[in-house]
């Protein structure tokens, strides 16, 4: 299914949180968080007002087929040349379909023109797959705490010689 791949407008912060929402809670795949987990990572929907603002403040990229939107990827400044993958989610029928793949590169490309040599990101255990596979290397295992719930993620980065980011080691 042909995919679009585009900037993120106010009119997609519906969609966006509906989409991190539902994936969180019904992504198949291995069992690496149980329904505890998944509740209390994404207890609701977001609030439209302040999700929108937190897309709008980095840059997003929306991901869309024929049947509506497919995923969002976003990229915050984290220093003068660093930036951190905050959100990488494809909605759960669209898993291993190539959407990751279009907006990590879209991504990238957004990076090489702004001549980043660090990017960084807290993947979740399915993410941590996508992101070693696009040449990315595990710091560390975390266990951030949500709604009194402990989750695992994993601080991942992509260090780019010379600034070429997205370069494999």
């Amino acid at each position: 299914m042909p995919l679009t791949i585009r900037d993120f407008t106010d009119d997609d912060t519906q969609a966006t949180a509906r989409l991190f929402h539902d994936t969180v809670r019904t992504a198949s795949g291995p069992p690496t968080y149980d329904a505890r987990q998944r509740a209390a990572w994404a207890p609701k929907v977001p609030d439209t007002a302040a999700w929108g603002a937190r897309l709008a403040a980095a840059t997003t990229l929306v991901a869309e087929d024929a049947s509506g939107l497919a995923g969002f990827m976003s990229l915050e400044r984290a220093g003068d040349r660093a930036s951190h993958i905050e959100m990488a989610f494809v909605r759960a029928d669209r898993i291993g379909g190539g959407v990751a793949k279009a907006l990590y590169d879209a991504l990238i490309r957004r990076a090489q023109a702004a001549d980043l040599d660090h990017l960084s990101t807290d993947a979740s255990a399915m993410a941590r797959r996508f992101f070693e596979r696009q040449g990315w290397t595990v710091i560390r295992e975390q266990q951030p705490v949500r709604g009194g719930v402990t989750l695992t993620n994993y601080r991942m980065e992509l260090r780019m010689p010379g600034g070429s980011v997205g370069a494999k080691r």
